[in-house]
């Protein structure tokens, strides 16, 4: 199996160039549109342009997914950066014209579209009406034509370059690792990270003490990009008339407010299952008291490498045995060769997905290093793109479930591997140490993208104000203390962590769909080991679903209430077991 993506599936570089010309030809149409859009258009005319519209995208799709994913896997290729620019430039022409529709659309542009005829309009296409009614609902929150595509031309050239230099600058450090008299070079901070796990504590504090002390001496840096990038949101929130800066992806997501201050409050008063966890590791290692560079330490002191066959093998037949079309749908993905497996210099960190177009199979990209969590991270990349395919019936436009729902298949992927993985082990010693991993895990994805957020609403009350860069450090250090209360010694390094999280710079208030989606997979997943008759069709027909209803709706349709204060308590039973199994162990 190949280790690199084939990038053809969505665009043969040499085809670049003929599609281009298309797309702008698609443009000139488009313009012509916007003068034939009226109340009174038939609906065979504005399914015509709907479909038109639709085509249009998937084309703009390819275009622009071609050099993004040639960049992600090396950041100074300098052919994918002259691709993106020219696709972005076309990308701000295009937005000039579709802006125009989108106003009317909303009725905010001669000739209004008035509500009787909008909806008979959007009933004509029945996949895409939810999306074109929710666009219309929240046009209190849209500006004039010129400001609108002032903010697009803003925000691709101003301060999504502030994101991409930030990305460039953390990307161009080197780390130097010092254990005793060992001095080890490391190119990037992937591979930096995953010392954060080794079973050795020298190793582990080594490698948090030079990625933070290289963040220290860039926190100016940072500072500056996170400051721009915090009153840019603020005060385009405050244009648009939002209450606050998160209720702008609380809408975005079509979520309450009320359903995020629940999911908040729910995970910060359930914190105690972390500190109690924190505690019985200390103990397990040796220690009075857990310090925050043993948080992910390993209780097997023994490192397993993982091949990536085995790899593929533990998390296909995990998740065929869930459900064969989970299995079927990863299969698909890994034999597409859309899969770009090992880190190198320059290739971005971490790990996503990306969904092109509903017919072409989704890219993976992993810094796979053979480590156990790698293997959990291949499951939850992967099913994201279960997720996709799931949804691959629906136009573009409503294939993506909105960002709380998104990550619901990758944990539940997550899950389910551990689970197929804990259920055949025998061995108590390794069972413990599956099932500590797993809490550590839990918190990571839980608790500590909780405290993310609520870092995010102070931090975005505060910086609009004019604060130091050591008030910043000092709210996070802060913050980190609330979240581990007297569970876990807090080293003062450690304020300056908050520099290298990145959603908070490239997506602000994204961190809470990680603890939506595990609590929401740990739920449905408790109740699908209770009935599977019941409850496998239920998820089926979440994730089939992909952005084509409301959440809350499609949610409560199959039997979950996420304003509800117990629905979210239950999921934490989950983990509480887990703890209680450890105790017993």
């Amino acid at each position: 199996m190949n280790l690199k993506w084939n990038l053809d599936d969505i665009l043969k570089k040499e085809d670049f160039g003929s599609l281009f010309e298309d797309i702008k030809k698609d443009g000139k149409i488009l313009e012509d549109w916007v003068i034939k859009l009226k109340p009174e258009i038939g609906n065979k005319e504005f399914e015509k342009f709907l479909n038109f519209d639709e085509a249009m995208s998937i084309k703009m799709a390819r275009l622009g997914y071609l050099p993004s994913l040639m960049e992600s896997t090396n950041q100074k290729d300098s052919e994918a950066k002259f691709l993106q620019a020219k696709t972005e430039k076309l990308q701000l022409k295009i937005s000039e014209t579709a802006v125009k529709i989108s106003m009317w659309l909303k009725g905010k542009r001669e000739p209004i579209l008035d509500d009787k005829n909008a909806k008979r309009l959007f009933a004509v296409i029945k996949d895409l009406e939810y999306g074109l009614k929710y666009a219309r609902d929240k046009a209190k929150h849209s500006l004039s034509e010129e400001i609108e595509n002032l903010i697009i031309n803003k925000d691709m050239n101003g301060i999504g370059v502030v994101a991409e230099l930030r990305e460039m600058m953390e990307t161009e450090i080197e780390y130097t690792l010092k254990i005793g008299k060992k001095i080890k070079k490391i190119k990037t901070q992937s591979e930096l990270l995953s010392l954060t796990h080794s079973p050795k504590e020298k190793i582990r504090r080594a490698a948090y003490k030079e990625l933070l002390t290289k963040q220290k001496k860039n926190v100016h840096k940072f500072f500056a990009a996170y400051s721009a990038i915090v009153k840019d949101w603020g005060y385009e929130a405050k244009l648009r008339k939002y209450d606050s800066p998160i209720e702008v992806r609380n809408i975005g997501n079509d979520i309450s407010n009320e359903a995020i201050e629940e999911l908040l409050v729910a995970c910060k008063n359930n914190r105690d299952v972390f500190h109690n966890f924190f505690k019985w590791k200390a103990k397990e290692l040796g220690k009075n008291k857990l310090e925050r560079h043993d948080v992910y330490a390993p209780i097997d002191k023994k490192e397993v490498k993982i091949e990536k066959e085995v790899a593929i093998k533990l998390v296909l037949e995990s998740l065929t045995k869930f459900c064969p079309k989970f299995g079927q749908y990863a299969k698909e993905i890994l034999e597409a060769q859309h899969v770009d497996w090992m880190p190198k210099k320059d290739k971005r960190g971490g790990a996503f997905c990306a969904t092109v177009t509903p017919t072409i199979k989704p890219y993976v990209l992993l810094n796979f290093m053979g480590r156990a969590r790698d293997v959990s991270t291949l499951a939850h990349e992967l099913g994201h793109g279960i997720h996709s395919l799931y949804a691959q019936k629906h136009y573009s436009g409503s294939q993506h479930a909105g960002l709380p729902l998104a990550e619901t298949a990758s944990t539940l992927a997550e899950m389910i591997l551990f689970d197929d993985i804990l259920e055949k082990e025998l061995d108590p010693k390794i069972k413990k140490s599956l099932l500590s991993d797993k809490m550590g895990d839990a918190y990571a994805t839980i608790l500590r993208q909780n405290y993310f957020v609520l870092f995010e609403i102070e931090a975005h009350k505060i910086i609009p104000e004019g604060i130091k860069v050591e008030d910043l450090c000092k709210l996070y250090l802060n913050n980190l203390k609330e979240q581990f209360g007297s569970s876990v010694k807090i080293d003062n390094l450690f304020q300056y962590e908050w520099s290298y999280i990145s959603h908070i710079f490239d997506s602000p208030f994204y961190c809470y769909a990680y603890n939506f989606g595990e609590l929401l997979a740990l739920g449905l997943y408790k109740k699908y080991r209770e009935n599977k008759n019941l409850w496998l069709p239920r998820i089926e027909n979440i994730l089939e679903a992909g952005g084509s209803q409301n959440p809350q709706e499609l949610l409560l349709k199959n039997g979950i209430d996420i304003r509800s204060k117990s629905f979210w308590n239950d999921s934490f039973e989950i983990i509480r077991s887990w703890q209680k199994q450890l105790n017993s162990l």
